[in-house]
């Protein structure tokens, strides 16, 4: 193997991670290679290039999505491979479906402004569990209660 190699190996092993879907075992012996690799070719963190983001293991779909916003009863509104849906009037979630990319935009007295940006359906359900209004209905607050 050669010095190229290593550094290729390493930039690809660095995007396992358990945020990017891998499991915690996976994520260390991951982390183990590249730290050997780094000694065995003297290799500084400096020294290793960014990998290429991650071609999506599987075709997503809107449906995902639409699910996600069903639960907060968010409209989602799509063109193509983009989507968007209003949280309230001062807030707008992008969705861009190939990467996997959602990005928060909130209105401010100087126009609109990006304030998060992250990956994926998990993530973005802790967002909006969090800044989504609250919808009740009694019928279901009836059945808990029963």
């Amino acid at each position: 193997m050669t010095v190229e190699d290593a550094l290729r190996k390493i930039a690809l092993l660095r995007r396992v991670r358990t945020d990017n879907g891998a499991v915690p075992a996976e994520a260390e012996n991951a982390y183990r290679l590249t730290k050997v690799l780094m000694e065995r070719y003297a290799l500084k963190p400096q020294d290793i290039p960014d990998a290429a983001p991650p071609a999506t293991p599987f075709r997503l779909h809107w449906n995902y999505w639409q699910e996600l916003l069903d639960e907060f009863d968010l409209q989602l509104n799509r063109f193509g491979g983009r989507g968007s849906t209003e949280i309230g009037k001062n807030i707008i979630v992008y969705i861009r479906l190939a990467t996997n990319q959602w990005w928060i935009e909130e209105r401010s007295p100087r126009g609109w402004n990006t304030t998060v940006r992250d990956n994926g359906l998990d993530s973005l359900r802790a967002y909006l569990k969090v800044h989504a209004p609250k919808t009740y209905s009694f019928s279901t607050a009836d059945r808990r209660n029963r």
